[in-house]
């Protein structure tokens, strides 16, 4: 979730990975797409819709 929430700040997006080495593992990258998921469907009801382009060019990457 915290990478999802800091697509909008790249400053701080290059740290995450860095500081949660699981997101460069096969479970992270699962677990990414969990996530990238569930708030693209939270986005389809009106929540935070600005991740939406990022969220979908993350999930492009991941999958």
């Amino acid at each position: 979730m915290l990478l999802a929430y800091s697509l909008l700040v790249p400053g701080f997006l290059q740290r995450v990975p860095d500081a949660f080495p699981v997101l460069k593992t096969e479970p992270g990258r699962v677990a990414q797409i969990i996530v990238i998921t569930e708030l693209l469907q939270s986005a389809s009801c009106g929540d935070h819709s600005e991740l939406v382009p990022t969220l979908q060019a993350l999930g492009a990457e991941l999958a």
